[in-house]
C-alpha cells in the first residue's frame, strides 16, 4: 500500500490514478519504451448527441475521475428512458494492469447486478465499445452528500442525519446478510446520494466492495482514510467495518468535521473533541451512537447495521417526543421535504406513493404503469395512455414579452431551477439558457398539481419569486396559479397557461 502524493489518500501499489481524488500517481518501475504504469493518451469526453451501441444517447457528463466518467444518457430502446451511462477507459500500456482494471469493473457490473434493494443502483446493461468499458445504470438525480454539505455549510441537523443512517443501516444490512456477506468498504458523503424523488439514499460506486467470508484476511483494497477502520488497513474486512465507516460519515455531516484531516486519530477521544463538544447542538444520546460506532476494536461496535438501526429508530422516536413539532418544522424548512412514517419503517419520501406490480417476465417490482421493466427491458402486457400535459410555462422575451419556449408541464410536482451537473440538479423546467445573470437558483421554484388545479411555491430562492408583476411571493408558502398568470423567476419572466 502507498498513499496519493497530492491528497493522501491511500492508493495501491499498481493504481495509476487515486481513488479519492484522481491524481495519476508516480510510478518507479520500468516499461519497454517508456516507464511502467505509464498511461496511453486519454481519450476525449464523449460529447452530448453521441449513442453508443445504438441505444445510448449522450445527454452531458455528470462526473468521473481519472479512469472515466459517468455520463446521463438516454435509452433510445426505451421511449428516452434516463439512464447513468459509467465509463471505464483502456489507459493501460501494462497488460497486467489493464487486466486488473477490467477485471475490477466487470466483477462491480456482476456485484450490481445481483443485488435488489432500494438504495442500490440498478444495473441495466454492459458492454464494451471503442476501446471503453461501459455499465448502463438507474439515474440519480439528486446530489451526493458531500456535495450537499458544502451547500448548506458544512453540517446537517440531527433528525436529517438520522433518518438517512437509518436507510443506510437498512441497505448495509441486505448487504451483509448475503451469503456470503458483502463488504461495502467505502462509505463516505460522496458515495450517497439522495435520490429527490422519493427522497432515499442511495449508495454508489461499489468498485470496491467485495463478496467475502467474515473476517477474512488478505483484502486487496481498503477504501478512503478518515472513513476506513483500522482492521482494513491489517488486511481484514468484516460488517462492522462498515458500521465504523458510517459512524465516521455521520460525524463528518454532524460536527463539520472531516475525518480524513486526521485519519486513524480523530476517533481518540481521550485526546480529541467529542462530539458534543464540536457541535453543542448534538444530543448525548447522539454522541453515545457515534462513539460506539467508531470504537477502535470491532467488538465494541455495533455488533451488526440491524442492531445500529434499531439504535437509530429509538433514537428518532426519542427526538420527535422530546422536541415535537418544532424539530419537524426546522427539518422541513431546511429541506422542504414531506416525512411521514409507513408501516414499522421511518423513511422520509415525497409525493404520492406508486402502485406496484410485478414484471410478468423477470418477476421484478415495477410500477403498475410501466410500459417496460426497467430490470429486463420487456414490454408488460398493458396499455398506457401517452402523457398530455394539461398546463405549461411559457417562458417570454423579457422586452418583447414574446414566447421564447415552452415547457409543458406532465408530473405532478415539477421542480423549476438552474441545473448544475456538479451538484447533481436538473430541473423538470430549466432556465439555465435563459439566466444569464444567474439569478436563478438551482432548487428555484416548483408547480405541482393537487385537489384538480396547479400551486406554485418558491423553494427559499436567492432571488425570490415573483406572481402577476411586484408580488414576492413568502417562501414555502404554496400559492394557487389561474390561466394566464405572469411568473418571474429569478428575472426570467414567465406565463402560466392551463390547457383543460
Amino acid at each position: 500500500m502507498k498513499f496519493c502524493a497530492r491528497c493522501g489518500s491511500p492508493v495501491q501499489p499498481d493504481d495509476l490514478f487515486c481513488g479519492e481524488c484522481g491524481a495519476r500517481q508516480i510510478s518507479s518501475a520500468p516499461l519497454e519504451g517508456g516507464p511502467r504504469g505509464s498511461v496511453l493518451p486519454p481519450l476525449a469526453e464523449l460529447p452530448p448527441g453521441t449513442v453508443l451501441r445504438n441505444r445510448y444517447e449522450i445527454v452531458r457528463r455528470v462526473g468521473g475521475g481519472g479512469m472515466g466518467n459517468v455520463y446521463q444518457a438516454r435509452d433510445l430502446h426505451l421511449q428516452g428512458a434516463v439512464r447513468a451511462v459509467k465509463e471505464m477507459i483502456e489507459m493501460f500500456s501494462d497488460p497486467a494492469l489493464r487486466e486488473k482494471a477490467v477485471r475490477d469493473f466487470q466483477r462491480e457490473a456482476r456485484l450490481l447486478a445481483s443485488l435488489r434493494h432500494p438504495s442500490i443502483p440498478i444495473i441495466y446493461d454492459h458492454f464494451v465499445e471503442g476501446g471503453r468499458y461501459y455499465l448502463v445504470m438507474e439515474f440519480i438525480a439528486g446530489g451526493d452528500l458531500a456535495t450537499r454539505q458544502q451547500l448548506v455549510g458544512g453540517r446537517f441537523d440531527e433528525l436529517t442525519v438520522t433518518m438517512w443512517a437509518i436507510q443506510i443501516c437498512d441497505v448495509l444490512d441486505y448487504l451483509h446478510t448475503r451469503q456470503p456477506p458483502i463488504i461495502y468498504r467505502d462509505l463516505k458523503p460522496a458515495n450517497v446520494m439522495i435520490d429527490p424523488e422519493a427522497n432515499r439514499v442511495v449508495l454508489i460506486d461499489f468498485g470496491i466492495a467485495r463478496v467475502v467470508a467474515p473476517r477474512e484476511e488478505g483484502v486487496t483494497a481498503i477504501g478512503t482514510m478518515g472513513y476506513a477502520p483500522p482492521e482494513l488497513f491489517a488486511g481484514q474486512a468484516e460488517p462492522r467495518s462498515d458500521i465504523y465507516s458510517l459512524g465516521a460519515t455521520m460525524f463528518h455531516l454532524l460536527t463539520g468535521v472531516d475525518p480524513r484531516n486526521q485519519p486513524l486519530l480523530i476517533f481518540d477521544f481521550m485526546r480529541n473533541p467529542t462530539p458534543c463538544q464540536l457541535n453543542p447542538e448534538l444530543t448525548p444520546e447522539m454522541e453515545r451512537i457515534l462513539m460506539r460506532a467508531v470504537a477502535h476494536a470491532p467488538e465494541e461496535r455495533f455488533a451488526s447495521a440491524r442492531e445500529m438501526k434499531g439504535a437509530l429508530e429509538a433514537h428518532l422516536a426519542l427526538l420527535r417526543e422530546r422536541y415535537g413539532d418544532h424539530l419537524e418544522q426546522a427539518h422541513q424548512m431546511a429541506f422542504g421535504d414531506l416525512v411521514r412514517r409507513v408501516g414499522s419503517d421511518v423513511t422520509p419520501r415525497i409525493g404520492p406513493v406508486v402502485e406496484t406490480v410485478y414484471c410478468s417476465y423477470c418477476g421484478v417490482s415495477i410500477g403498475a404503469d410501466d410500459l417496460y421493466c426497467a430490470s429486463c427491458g420487456a414490454r408488460q402486457p398493458i396499455e398506457v395512455e401517452p402523457m398530455r400535459a394539461s398546463a405549461r410555462l411559457l417562458i417570454l422575451d423579457a422586452r418583447s414579452g414574446e414566447a421564447r419556449a415552452t415547457h409543458a408541464l406532465l408530473k405532478d410536482s415539477n421542480l423549476i431551477g438552474r441545473a448544475d451537473p456538479i451538484s447533481g440538479v436538473f430541473p423538470d423546467v430549466d432556465l439555465s439558457p435563459y439566466d444569464l445573470g444567474a439569478k436563478v437558483s438551482r432548487r428555484h421554484a416548483r408547480i405541482w398539481r393537487a385537489k384538480g388545479r396547479y400551486w406554485i411555491e418558491d423553494l427559499a430562492s436567492v432571488n425570490g419569486t415573483f406572481l402577476n408583476g411586484r408580488r414576492l411571493l413568502p417562501p414555502r408558502t404554496p400559492h394557487a396559479l389561474n390561466d394566464g398568470d405572469r411568473l418571474r423567476i429569478g428575472e426570467v419572466p414567465l406565463l402560466f397557461q392551463h390547457m383543460e
